[in-house]
């Protein structure tokens, strides 16, 4: 179903200007008239940015105290533990060598290290070698 519904007149300028023709073949797949041939304007309805408060599911009960209560507890003792772990690291710099997350970096790292050491090697060789 095209918009272009048959002959034109020859004497209406602003349907025949090139600017409407290039934009009425650039758009020759779309179903709908163009702007000019609608008798009535649509009404454009904007879509909503929040959802409705009042169609929400809502919780039925939440969480039962002994879950909040042990949830509370968990998180004062990592907290707690945190705490513990940068006051030691705080008290001595050297443990951050033995650290997990260190340890951690270097398995991930250890090609690029290799790669480093073996550079470092032909280099100290060639220096020798030049001298």
């Amino acid at each position: 179903m095209m918009w272009y519904q048959g002959e034109e007149d020859e004497d209406d300028d602003l349907m025949c200007s090139p600017a409407i023709l290039a934009r009425r073949a650039s758009e020759s797949w779309i179903n709908v008239p163009p702007v000019e041939m609608l008798s009535t304007p649509q009404t454009l309805q904007r879509k909503k940015s929040l959802p409705d408060v009042a169609a929400l599911p809502r919780a039925d009960g939440g969480m039962s105290r002994e879950e909040v209560s042990a949830l509370g507890s968990a998180r004062r003792e990592e907290v707690r533990r945190m705490h513990e772990e940068t006051e030691k690291l705080r008290a001595n710099p050297l443990l951050y060598l033995v650290s997990p997350q260190v340890k951690d970096w270097f398995s991930r790292q250890q090609l690029v290290i290799l790669v480093l050491f073996i550079n470092i090697s032909l280099g100290i060789m060639f220096f020798k070698l030049l001298t």
